[in-house]
């Protein structure tokens, strides 16, 4: 099909004036290179642009694990610090009952506390929430428990047995009393949450140290003016993601966190990675990295639309601006070549003159470019055409006197054949039958040499033939020369080029057995085969063979790289079965040292050709 395509293509093309084709070639040559440039150049951009992106990414995401690190260490601190506090387990217990203690608490170890949330700015609050029901309120620090127990973050910190729960990006607004230090926050929050149990793991109440999400997160809620990932944090064994809702990311596409978190989930199996995500048509890089809070894991989501967005609207621009310029350019061409060809359309018309029987038509073109070079060798050419034609003539009456002549070599050739016979009949009437056979033998050759009124004969004619070559060549030689036919009787009747087996044989028998043929018999072997293309005949003597190198040579030889150390006659046959039946036939050689040598001609395996 797509052969068929470009055929037809290159048929409409080649159909075109030479004013279109200059036209469309000009177009293909500046066209075709900006187009292919520009995607070229564009896709390393895109390529640079989503490296430097992932690069980016990579950096902010470990920045960001630095930061919750450091945030993660100073909370785990305070937490620590609270439990470490005898006079705060001393208090939350209720032992504190006169008014004594409870000012010096007050006035030391709260104060401490609160010195303790001023002394890190980015600690929103710390909060103590007891049991115990006997212990005044001191806000904005000491609260009852009762407080909080319908909330679902305190639910999950005593299920924890002493463990900390991490309560990630919720709003600070548990505890309702009138007061500026606990007004509704509007800003999401990291709480760090642990039961406070002492002694023998008897729960006194629950600590919480929290922090602005902002503050615990810099990264996730910064603007992303890069566009170089926004970042998620992920719970992998609830599969709760949290990041900024007001995110670009979020905001400017069609991105499902929901359906994110079921696609992800199994995938978040190594310390830290990159995985490629598609959703929908949208395509995105995430790198992951395993957080300081444990199974918890930091993410950054890159979209890779945004990344090229802009590279693929500069490309969109570059294109446009291109092909208008290719139109521009075009018009002016198409002028400009109408004006030069103006010339060569005036020797257009002097040919036409010509094919209407005008040999020497007024062609009014001169100069010393390439149309004014083409008019001058075009009148020239008209002159050699005048001269040839004259010659022609003079070699058409030569040619019939050839004819005379060949005529008169026929006649010859008969009355030596007629001679020969006389001679035969002779040698029979002296009981000379050697002598008689060989003339017979000779007698047919010389005939089957005469009748060449057709190039191709039977193979069975060819084979007498050669039946006829090998009785006269024996007589030259101490040992006989035995030549087996192994033909299958229908390619008996198969039409083949003449004198093509002759030359083969002929070469056997000089090349091939020659030396034997001093102290045995010689055998030469023609057979045929055939596949679905080819008929194959080979002529094989089991003489001396021949080793690589000069199978290599002779086959070159035969090819047409002459090599005067060889004689011309296999290449003769090679070059007529290529003239009668195409180039990819002819002899191919086979052999061995010291065993055979085989030589095949390689034919069609069809019958187009006939003799008469």
């Amino acid at each position: 099909m797509i052969k068929f395509l470009i055929k037809k293509i290159i048929s409409v093309f080649m159909n075109k004036s030479l004013m279109k084709k200059l036209i469309i070639t000009y177009i293909l040559i500046i066209g075709i290179p900006i187009l292919i440039f520009s995607f070229y150049t564009f896709d390393e951009l895109s390529e640079n642009a989503k490296q430097d992106t992932i690069n980016r990414a990579n950096y902010d995401l470990s920045n960001e694990y630095d930061s919750v690190e450091k945030n993660v260490y100073i909370m785990r601190n305070i937490i620590n610090s609270l439990e470490a506090n005898n006079e705060l387990l001393g208090y939350l217990q209720g032992d504190m009952h006169d008014s004594k203690k409870l000012i010096d608490f007050k006035d030391t170890t709260y104060k401490q506390l609160i010195s303790l949330q001023n002394s890190n700015p980015t600690i929103k609050q710390i909060n103590i929430f007891t049991k115990n029901v006997n212990v005044r309120e001191l806000w904005p620090t000491f609260y009852r428990v009762d407080r909080i127990t319908q909330k679902d973050w305190y639910k999950k910190t005593i299920e924890k047995n002493g463990a900390e729960y991490w309560n990630i990006n919720h709003y600070d607004n548990d505890i309702k009393i009138n007061s500026a230090y606990n007004d509704e926050s509007k800003d999401l929050v990291v709480s760090l949450n642990k039961n406070i149990e002492y002694p023998y793991n008897k729960l006194l109440g629950i600590s919480r140290v929290t922090m602005r999400s902002k503050d615990f997160f810099p990264k996730m809620f910064q603007e992303d003016i890069m566009k170089s990932g926004q970042i998620f944090f992920v719970n992998k064994e609830g599969m709760d993601i949290q990041t900024d809702k007001n995110s670009f990311l979020l905001k400017n596409s069609k991105f499902d966190i929901d359906k994110f978190g079921e696609d992800i989930k199994d995938k978040l199996v190594y310390e830290k990675g990159e995985i490629t995500y598609n959703q929908g048509k949208d395509k995105y890089i995430i790198l992951y990295k395993e957080s300081p809070i444990p199974n918890n894991y930091l993410l950054s989501v890159i979209s890779l639309n945004n990344v090229s967005k802009g590279i693929k609207k500069s490309r969109l621009l570059l294109i446009w601006n291109s092909s208008l310029l290719l139109i521009v350019l075009s018009i002016v061409v198409y002028y400009a070549t109408k004006t030069i060809l103006k010339r060569l359309y005036k020797i257009i018309n002097a040919v036409k003159q010509v094919r209407s029987g005008d040999l020497m038509p007024s062609i009014e073109v001169y100069g010393n470019d390439e149309v004014g070079v083409l008019a001058h060798n075009f009148r020239q050419m008209m002159k050699t055409i005048d001269v040839l034609i004259k010659e022609s003539v003079h070699k058409e009456i030569m040619t019939k006197e050839a004819e005379l002549k060949s005529l008169k070599t026929q006649i010859d050739s008969h009355f030596l054949y007629n001679t020969l016979e006389n001679i035969r009949m002779m040698a029979l009437v002296e009981d000379n039958f050697l002598v008689s056979d060989c003339l017979a033998s000779l007698g047919d050759m010389m005939r089957y040499n005469m009748k060449w009124n057709n190039e191709f004969v039977l193979l069975s004619e060819e084979i007498k033939h050669i039946n006829n070559y090998i009785a006269l060549m024996t007589l030259r030689y101490d040992f006989e020369i035995i030549l087996k036919i192994d033909i299958d009787e229908q390619f008996l009747k198969r039409p083949i080029l003449k004198f093509t087996i002759q030359p083969l044989v002929e070469n056997a028998v000089k090349h091939g057995l020659s030396e034997k043929l001093r102290d045995e018999n010689g055998n030469i072997t023609i057979s045929v085969h055939t596949d679905e293309e080819y008929l194959y005949l080979s002529v094989r003597d089991e003489g001396k063979g021949m080793n690589v190198k000069q199978v290599q040579a002779l086959q070159s030889h035969i090819d047409g790289n002459t090599d005067k150390s060889f004689g011309v006659g296999l290449k003769n046959v090679n070059d007529r079965i290529k003239l009668f039946y195409g180039k990819q036939y002819g002899i191919l050689i086979e052999a061995q040292e010291y065993s055979y040598t085989k030589m095949i001609l390689r034919l069609p395996n069809k019958q187009e050709q006939s003799s008469s």
